[in-house]
């Protein structure tokens, strides 16, 4: 009687709102966990816009960016392969999620809609394509570090390089909320914007509405988000892994896995042109495989 009565009391739908954004987008985590085998994660991990159907906006690096630096340590790098996985992650993630709270399985209609519906919105925020920018250049250079000294895994010096490319992430994220602005685009032009207000040793996130325009009806509209949640879940996240690495109990990724993956090796392993795909188009990507 008790989970009869839980099953008809669960919600049907996660409690989302229309205008809000919800921006995400991924990075490289340094361990692994049973649903997440493969770690590129999203961020934040955001699933009540997928589980209703409704937009989200995913943030892309600076390409020009990467492309230097990938040039430099003498790395390809398939940005392509590499959003996929993040995509799949935060689908399962959302599938499981989503059968605790209504005990229902998630509809693979509702899915297609949501990345459907995603997929065809743009807007500029640069201040975050900076940060998934940085997010991504500090671990490719972890990832040449680790490479050019052949460190394992287990090793003392490898879970150094890991702490030092965490300690460069916490710095940068509690550099960008004492600083209190994120850059914007309004009608062509750059704007700052405060991401929290301070009352009375109190601190209150602040919501920025920004103009979205939607490719397939060519229509904008406006929307907002909370861009201080996302350094501050950041800022989470890297603590928390700098944790586990000064505890020791759990042992990090092989950098191996992202060779064995597709998704980064040295330009000079490889003997074919196609490897390096770090910039896609997003509207030509289906769905359809990762539902299997």
């Amino acid at each position: 009687m008790s989970s009869k009565h839980s099953f008809f009391n669960a919600p049907v739908k996660l409690k989302s709102y229309k205008k809000d954004l919800a921006p995400i987008g991924f990075y490289f985590d340094i361990f692994a966990t049973e649903i997440f085998k493969i770690p590129v994660m999203p961020v934040p991990m955001r699933i009540d816009k997928l589980t209703n159907g409704d937009v989200t906006l995913f943030i892309f690096p600076d390409v020009n960016n990467l492309n230097k630096l990938l040039k430099k340590l003498d790395l390809a790098f398939n940005f392509k392969n590499f959003f996929l996985h993040g995509i799949c992650n935060l689908i399962n993630f959302a599938k499981e999620e989503y059968k605790k709270i209504t005990k229902r399985n998630l509809k693979h209609e509702i899915i297609i809609k949501w990345f459907e519906n995603s997929k065809v919105i743009i807007t500029e925020i640069p201040s975050f394509t900076e940060l998934y920018t940085y997010l991504l250049l500090e671990f490719l250079k972890t990832f040449s570090n680790i490479e050019e000294k052949g460190l394992n895994a287990s090793s003392e010096e490898y879970t150094t390089e890991l702490i030092l490319y965490c300690d460069r992430i916490i710095k940068y994220a509690k550099e960008k909320i004492e600083n209190n602005l994120v850059l914007i685009k309004v009608d062509g032009s750059l704007k700052t914007e405060q991401l929290y207000l301070e009352k009375k040793g109190k601190y209150y996130p602040q919501i920025i509405s920004i103009t979205i325009s939607n490719l397939n009806i060519k229509k904008k509209v406006k929307m907002g988000f909370i861009p201080y949640l996302i350094y501050d879940d950041i800022l989470d996240i890297f603590s928390y892994n700098k944790k586990l690495l000064h505890e020791g109990k759990q042992i990090p990724i092989d950098m191996t896995m992202w060779k064995n993956k597709g998704i980064i090796n040295k330009r000079s392993n490889l003997n074919h042109n196609n490897f390096h795909q770090i910039n896609f188009e997003l509207q030509k990507i289906s769905l359809n495989n990762i539902l299997l």
